[in-house]
């Protein structure tokens, strides 16, 4: 455990992509992943901390989940001039989580740690040095208090910690800096009514992002305000269904500007919308310990038509996602492959085009339980 502790870490530190929903990172642990991130009524290895806090009432002693996630992007824009590729890559990066749920009490708490929003996009080689590259990675730690209520029904609230690191460039102006005091909370709720019912519900605070860097520069953003409602059904104990809807609020992001002095030195003018990503997954326990996951979501792109920027370079999505676990070695392994088949928009203007994108993601995670 102690190896792959330090294998995550050292991943972690790579760089990403954006994709569908804004800049937001999805497949943040492969038990999820399988199941196209409809996890948040389930929420049962310790990825909770970071789906839904409010499961790890029902996790008790101390579980930990690690893993690691490869990534590859095929993005491009159709121009007049043909076909212009976006360089930024898709390198790997990697999550950790723990939890505490003491069996002889009704609190529990938990702490993880994963990159959530990632941009690395490219464009010089179609629109020129005016286009910029854009790297954003914001590291997302998570502290989580649980208080079980009665055996049914568990409430969770916590902060979260956001660090980031930004590279850009654009025409003769260049920024690289990291921002280490963003602070957001977020709250949560897992109600099993019945057996064979779980209900989940998840908020999570929006943040102003400010990094800053060389001779009076500045770089501020917002990170969305989030909503996720679940519900999950067992089907003859082998069967589990469940279905997920998330609300982000993008529209608060109005731009990611450079600013030197007050003056902007890159101008990144944002058009967004608010976005849903609806989410289903099935889960079929074969063999007691061992499950095969389906999933689907429906990734809705945060960009508007009119006021498209690359720089987002997200469109609406379709993501299918397959995965298995089981026991090994008295740890639970989980891996699931999932695929992005991105609708093609077509905008004007500044960055007129055909726009294109496929992803493709293979997330492992293994998850160990002491009692």
């Amino acid at each position: 455990m102690k190896k792959l502790i330090c294998l995550i870490t050292a991943v972690m530190m790579g760089g990403a992509w954006a994709h569908a929903g804004g800049f937001a990172q999805h497949s943040n642990a492969a038990a999820a992943a399988g199941v196209a991130d409809a996890f948040a009524a389930t929420a049962n290895d310790a990825s909770a901390v970071l789906y839904n806090p409010a499961g790890i009432a029902w996790q008790p002693g101390v579980t930990v989940t690690g893993g690691i996630g490869l990534y590859y992007r095929d993005n491009s824009v159709k121009i007049p001039a043909g076909i212009g590729p976006n360089n930024g890559t898709a390198p790997s990066s990697g999550h950790i989580y723990a939890t505490w749920a003491p069996l002889d009490s009704r609190w529990g708490i938990g702490f993880g740690f994963v990159p959530t929003y990632q941009i690395n996009n490219d464009w010089i080689s179609t629109f020129g040095a005016a286009s910029g590259i854009t790297k954003v990675t914001v590291d997302h730690a998570m502290f989580n208090g649980v208080y079980a209520i009665n055996s049914s029904l568990a409430l969770a609230a916590g902060i979260d910690w956001y660090i980031t690191r930004a590279t850009l460039t654009q025409g003769g102006s260049s920024f690289d800096d990291n921002d280490y005091a963003t602070i957001g909370g977020h709250a949560a709720l897992m109600w099993k009514p019945a057996p064979a019912w779980s209900l989940g519900a998840t908020y999570r605070s929006g943040a102003k992002v400010t990094v800053s860097g060389g001779v009076n520069q500045e770089f501020a953003f917002k990170l969305p305000d989030e909503v996720t409602l679940a519900i999950a059904r067992d089907f003859a104990d082998v069967w589990r269904l469940e279905t997920d809807v998330k609300w982000t609020r993008w529209s608060a992001l109005k731009d990611m500007n450079v600013t030197a002095a007050g003056a902007a030195v890159q101008t990144n003018t944002l058009q967004l919308r608010d976005t849903i990503t609806a989410m289903a997954g099935l889960t079929w326990t074969w063999y007691p310990g061992s499950q095969m996951r389906l999933g689907y979501a429906y990734d809705q792109g945060a960009n508007k038509v009119a006021g498209y920027n690359p720089i987002m370079a997200d469109q609406d999505g379709h993501r299918v996602s397959l995965g298995i676990g089981g026991v090994i070695m008295n740890s639970h392994m989980d891996l699931a492959y999932s695929y992005t088949f991105h609708n093609k928009k077509t905008v004007t203007g500044a960055y007129a085009g055909t726009y294109r994108d496929r992803n493709q993601a293979l997330v492992f995670s293994i998850t160990k339980t002491f009692d």
